[in-house]
């Protein structure tokens, strides 16, 4: 993005075809979530996406949410080799999955970033670096918690496919 354009009448970003986040997700008031480091691995060409939440509640085991394009998904616990598995309707997150969000406008985050937001529908509120379009938060409205970027890496070349296939144990 550019310093010139104002976040009121961009288009929302679009997320590359690959890409790994590690977030910081922090529950709100009513939310049923607790605090959490997030890894999100992202790969449109494969069809998956892998979001493991590591609590910090040593008592909570770390889930792995596995999000295929074959409209099926995956809540497992390694440490268990516990699963549920579902059907998706929507698969993954499409890379313009922002398309027809509306604009927040620009604000500043705690730490003096310049973001560009957008809302879409009862779902999602995401913030973008006004300069880069990078992520850098996002509000889930049903959770209740928002999901700040620790770090964030465009089309890395290190995502093992063997991510995106659900461990022998959720077909028992």
């Amino acid at each position: 993005m550019s310093d010139t354009h104002d976040c009121q009448n961009q288009s929302p970003p679009k997320w590359p075809r690959k890409l790994i986040l590690v977030q910081r997700r922090i529950p709100g008031p009513g939310s049923k979530v607790s605090n959490a480091t997030v890894v999100t691995y992202y790969d449109s060409d494969v069809g998956g996406n892998l979001i493991q939440i590591t609590p910090d509640n040593n008592d909570e085991p770390v889930l792995w949410d596995l999000e295929l394009d074959t409209h099926h998904s995956y809540y497992f616990h390694p440490d268990t080799q516990t699963c549920t598995p579902f059907d998706f309707p929507v698969g993954i997150l499409k890379r313009d999955f922002l398309q027809d969000a509306q604009p927040l406008g620009e604000s500043l985050t705690k730490n003096g970033k310049q973001v560009c937001g957008w809302t879409k529908l009862d779902f999602i509120d995401y913030y973008a670096d006004k300069h880069t379009g990078d992520p850098v938060s996002w509000y889930f409205h049903t959770m209740k918690a928002t999901f700040s970027v620790i770090s964030y890496e465009e089309n890395p070349t290190s995502i093992d496919p063997a991510l995106f296939v659900p461990p022998d144990y959720c077909f028992v």
